[in-house]
């Protein structure tokens, strides 16, 4: 089972990105802005983080940014409806930045999950892992 942190301040996204990992057989933690995902990398791992661009207080192109500083070796979607910029140019600078994928909002609940499922370990793959280690 992998541990996705989802970030972004529209509460409703967060909720149907959460339904949709979960149903995937993952774990999901969710956050509002950068600065408190940044707050929960201090202290915990995520197998794939899928951000907004534009929130309040650290938006996702910069929490992108510092993740890559901070050597974080997790991949990153990026999903925008866009803002100030054109949705299109602002995914394309994500994917310039170090996203490994990005999402134009609104997006379909079969496109998220065509987009993430590949990015992840099948559900039982740790489990299998630590049993193959347990038992060489």
């Amino acid at each position: 089972m992998a541990h996705v942190l989802v970030v972004d301040d529209d509460v409703d996204v967060r909720s149907l990105v959460r339904r949709v990992i979960e149903k995937l057989g993952h774990e999901v933690s969710d956050v509002a802005d950068g600065k408190e995902a940044l707050r929960l990398l201090e202290t915990t791992r995520f197998d794939l983080i899928i951000s907004d661009v534009y929130m309040a207080d650290m938006d996702g192109m910069e929490l992108l940014v510092r993740i890559q500083q901070l050597e974080l070796d997790v991949p990153v979607v990026v999903i925008s409806g866009g803002g100030y910029k054109p949705r299109d140019e602002v995914l394309k600078m994500a994917a310039a930045c170090g996203a490994v994928a990005t999402l134009d909002k609104p997006f379909t609940l079969e496109q998220l999950r065509a987009t993430v499922e590949p990015l992840l370990p099948a559900p039982n793959h740790h489990r299998i892992n630590r049993e193959r280690q347990a038992h060489p």
